[in-house]
């Protein structure tokens, strides 16, 4: 009768470890709120959240191109180990600008959807911002300027984050996007591209292989590609697949 028990007890320790596991994993990308509807006319960012932006741009404009090194100092604010910096460059950025912040566990302690009009998070991956900001339910697929925006690839949809620092509405219902981003090339570099506010993350089965960004026409350009300047569109290292925007961090509530 007991070695019969034994198989019984085994697989019930399986289904309630995954069940665990379930739990504490991170939640995925869904765009909460739903998508704000956001008129021609795109309002101004809080005081705040444009000197992050000013911060950001004269970043950007002081490095022009250098490479840096993996321990810099959008990193020291944490420690003087070295690793990817995306994110400590915007948090860096936050921070510097006194945007209110708090760590993630802070965040996760509070009641969902609760705070303040201007609000970030001081964290150093793409994964953990995402977390803080779904907790506030502050993601969405629309683009402001002085939002974090998160890219993803076919297998990672939190691969890397940026801060948008400029939002143009084209006549097609997309918009051209202006972002300064750390930690590309090993710099600060610019990004402009133009970008269709889908979800391909959830419409292609969450393994895009059709990116929501494409390339600026030529014609339309206000100058070439440099070490800190490019229209170029990025793809993963690992299989070529074209990055996409997985999602827009709302650090103000700026819609219409």
């Amino acid at each position: 009768m007991f070695r019969f028990r034994l198989p019984l007890l085994f697989i019930a320790l399986l289904l309630l470890t995954g069940i665990l596991s379930a739990a504490s994993a991170d939640p995925e990308p869904t765009a909460t709120p739903e998508p704000v509807q956001i008129s021609g006319r795109l309002s101004e960012p809080p005081a705040e959240i444009q000197k992050m932006i000013e911060i950001a741009l004269e970043e950007w404009k002081a490095i022009d191109g250098k490479a840096l090194p993996l321990s810099n100092k959008y990193t020291k604010w944490v420690n003087d180990a070295e690793w990817g910096w995306c994110a400590g460059f915007t948090s860096w950025c936050a921070m510097q600008a006194g945007v209110p912040r708090e760590s993630l566990a802070q965040i996760l302690e509070k009641p969902e959807g609760i705070s303040e009009p201007v609000f970030s998070c001081s964290a150093v991956s793409p994964g953990k911002l995402l977390r803080a900001f779904q907790h506030m339910h502050r993601t969405t697929m629309i683009p402001r300027k002085g939002f974090f925006v998160v890219y993803g690839d076919r297998y990672n949809y939190t691969v890397h984050i940026g801060l948008v620092t400029d939002v143009k509405c084209l006549k097609d219902g997309r918009y051209r996007l202006t972002t300064v981003e750390g930690n590309m090339k090993s710099t600060v570099r610019m990004y402009i591209a133009d970008y269709e506010p889908v979800d391909v993350y959830y419409e292609q089965n969450r393994k895009p292989k059709h990116s929501n960004l494409s390339v600026v026409p030529e014609e339309e350009r206000d100058g070439e590609d440099t070490d800190s300047r490019t229209f170029q569109l990025r793809v993963s290292d690992s299989d070529g697949s074209d990055w996409y925007v997985t999602c827009f961090l709302m650090t103000w509530q700026g819609g219409e």
